[in-house]
């Protein structure tokens, strides 16, 4: 018989300590980028795996911005990330995971990083136009981003011969020691 239990999200993700080691496997997607203190966040998931228990975390990496073109693109990846760390979002935590999950003494280690290569007028670049349109009043108010920046960007999202790529998606898994 499996009996599936669930450990919120609020009580793991939180800086205050959970009841250590119920669960077989513990599953965090696209959540912790958002946390103020990731680490702690990522110590509770940790803690709440029994001896042998299995963790898997899938979080954001914009590394592929950093070379995006045409260089305008860069530009506004640029001003987004920056507005990103202001509101305490990690778009960056992706690369870290691996070496967070070592630190805490997890076993068997492995992950891999997926990229989706899109074009303006696919999925993808709808989510981004329509993610932009609804910040942008917040965009230019910040100072990281200007109207010009973010009127290119949303003509690319809608050029079907402007490919790209924007996330890499890391999904790292490890193995709590058995006692």
């Amino acid at each position: 018989m499996c009996v599936l239990r669930a450990l919120s999200s609020v009580k793991a993700t939180s800086s205050r300590p959970v009841d250590p080691g119920p669960f077989d496997f513990v599953t965090a997607r696209a959540v912790l980028h958002h946390v103020a203190d990731a680490k702690a966040a990522t110590g509770n998931l940790v803690a709440s795996l029994r001896p042998g228990g299995a963790i898997l975390l899938i979080e954001p990496d914009f590394l592929p911005v950093s070379v995006a073109e045409p260089i305008e693109m860069r530009t506004f990846w640029s001003g987004w990330l920056a507005w990103s760390r202001k509101r305490g979002i990690d778009y960056h935590l992706g690369r870290t995971l691996a070496p967070r999950l070592a630190a805490y003494g997890l076993k068997e280690i492995e992950g891999t990083a997926e990229t989706a290569i899109y074009n303006g007028g696919s999925q993808w670049a709808d989510y981004w136009r329509e993610t932009i349109t609804e910040l942008r009043g917040d965009l230019v108010q910040s100072g990281k981003l200007n109207d010009a920046l973010i009127d290119a960007f949303l003509a690319q999202c809608a050029d079907p011969n402007w490919w790209t790529q924007t996330i890499a998606f890391t999904a790292v898994h490890g193995r709590a020691p058995d006692s």
